[in-house]
């Protein structure tokens, strides 16, 4: 219809092929026509038979989430279907149910309660004259959604616990609390179930911070530090290789790289389930941390090839009474 009102004002045939990118002839065709074609509707090949349909719609019934491939291969098997997979699928997508997904629950903290920490895998990357395996140890604020990134060339407890005090300084301080996987970097998996290790204990202890574990095997228990770790796949690898990095870098010089995605990125960023901007939310939960102890980060000795000091709690102090309490996973998950 639109062809034949701008050929009553005056487009000639030539310019009527050009804008709509069709032939010449055709438009002459179609011109000539008067109105638009009419096209007959197809019939489907190999329709379904009344014995076919009704185990279709049992089926469905039964099982809504059946494939279609299953559903396909028992319709050839036992009722005789020659169809191919994809006529079956073009005939039974409107008779297939539609699915009613349960709402999305995202578990939402106040300012200065939790911190999720993990560690992300970034691949090969020049340190110094090699390529080595580079890790981000990646920590996040519960409620402002502000992140914290420290790079390594290994993920040992010690390197862990260097990284993870760095990026809690960065973040201006510690919350109540410390979320994290049952890696073995934290925990000890024994016949009696898995255990904080005391150098965990220890460390939450002269943070001022109660140690917590995400549950085995259930999604979304530390998803906002999943997500970002998504987002450093996608944005800040992206972000780093159109930047110019030195000749020979150093681990150094990934975490200043790190510092300046999330000053130019993230902080001016409006969170979608949070509707605030991640800088002005963080300025705010920032008054509610407790600061890193000065004689906790003067312990990690940290340097360019992240080998900090692994006993954060002297010998001699155990050896005066001072013993770690190391207790099970559950009792941190009933008392909380």
């Amino acid at each position: 219809m639109e062809l034949h009102v701008l050929r009553q004002h005056g487009w000639s045939v030539s310019a009527l092929a050009r804008h709509f990118n069709i032939n010449r002839r055709t438009v002459s065709r179609e011109l000539e026509a008067g109105q638009p074609r009419q096209y007959p509707h197809r019939a489907p090949w190999h329709p379904f038979t009344a014995a076919q349909l009704a185990h279709i719609e049992r089926r469905l019934a039964v099982c809504p989430v059946i494939r279609s491939t299953d559903l396909h291969r028992e319709l050839c098997a036992g009722y005789g279907y020659a169809g191919s997979y994809w006529t079956f699928l073009r005939q039974v997508r409107p008779l297939r149910p539609a699915l009613v997904r349960e709402p999305e629950v995202r578990f939402e903290t106040l300012p200065g309660v939790q911190t999720q920490a993990d560690w992300k895998h970034l691949g090969r990357w020049p340190l110094g004259d090699d390529l080595v395996e580079l890790h981000a140890m990646v920590t996040i604020l519960g409620s402002s959604r502000m992140p914290a990134i420290r790079i390594a060339s290994s993920c040992t407890r010690e390197v862990s616990f260097e990284r993870l005090v760095r990026c809690l300084d960065d973040l201006g301080g510690v919350t109540r609390e410390l979320l994290t996987d049952r890696d073995t970097v934290f925990c000890n998996h024994g016949g009696q179930g898995p255990l904080f290790v005391p150098e965990w204990v220890d460390l939450c202890e002269l943070l001022g911070t109660v140690p917590r574990a995400c549950r085995p095997y259930r999604a979304k228990t530390k998803g906002k530090v999943e997500r970002e770790n998504r987002e450093i796949e996608e944005s800040f690898l992206c972000w780093l290789t159109g930047q110019v990095v030195p000749r020979r870098p150093t681990l150094a010089d990934y975490d200043a790289f790190a510092a300046q995605w999330i000053r130019e990125v993230i902080l001016p960023r409006r969170h979608r389930t949070t509707g605030r901007i991640i800088g002005e939310a963080w300025a705010e939960e920032r008054r509610l941390l407790m600061p890193v102890p000065a004689h906790v980060l003067e312990r990690f000795a940290g340097d360019d090839v992240a080998r900090p000091i692994l006993h954060v709690v002297d010998a001699a102090q155990r050896q005066l009474g001072d013993q770690v309490d190391v207790r099970p996973l559950s009792e941190y998950e009933v008392a909380l």
